[in-house]
């Protein structure tokens, strides 16, 4: 796994953690994702990413790889949203491309890990919840699950890179 340059660790830990703290707790309490908090988390993701693109030639590529994926996958959780808002709460599908964007921004390796990460642990929270509540369809905040999704990916990453053989 290539190593992960200190600039983007820096955006991850200082741009990305206090509002998606902020995000995850009130979802948690809540069970909503307000599009304040989305905006600015994404805001500052954004000029965080764009701004070290400038400085920083090297990484244009690969941010800008990152913000198209963010892009496709954003738009298809909104498109799933609207179509079947059961399966996926818009919150959710409207912080989904920032949560890409961060993850992908890290590395491919990050990004699949984190994916992974989000479905396994939402898989166990969601079956956790069925089990306490001993009803099927009970809802639970998926947000905090999401917005772990970089830090899950950071820690898996090293696996899918052995994985795929580029680790």
């Amino acid at each position: 796994m290539p190593e992960i340059p200190v600039a983007l660790l820096a955006v991850l830990l200082l741009g990305y953690l206090p509002p998606a703290m902020v995000l995850a707790w009130v979802d948690g309490r809540e069970h909503r994702l307000p599009n304040r908090w989305v905006g600015i988390l994404t805001a500052v993701v954004v000029l965080a990413l764009g701004l070290l693109a400038l400085a920083r030639p090297a990484l244009r590529e690969d941010l800008r790889t990152a913000a198209v994926l963010a892009l496709v996958l954003g738009a298809g959780a909104i498109l799933l949203a609207l179509l079947s808002p059961a399966l996926l709460g818009m919150g959710d599908a409207k912080t989904l491309p920032v949560v890409v964007l961060m993850a992908t921004a890290l590395g491919g390796e990050v990004l699949i890990a984190a994916l992974l990460g989000i479905a396994l642990l939402g898989g166990v929270l969601g079956a956790v919840v069925m089990a306490v509540t001993r009803r099927p369809g009970v809802r639970f905040a998926v947000g905090p699950v999401l917005l772990a999704g970089p830090f899950l990916g950071l820690l898996g990453a090293p696996l899918v890179a052995g994985a795929l053989g580029t680790g």
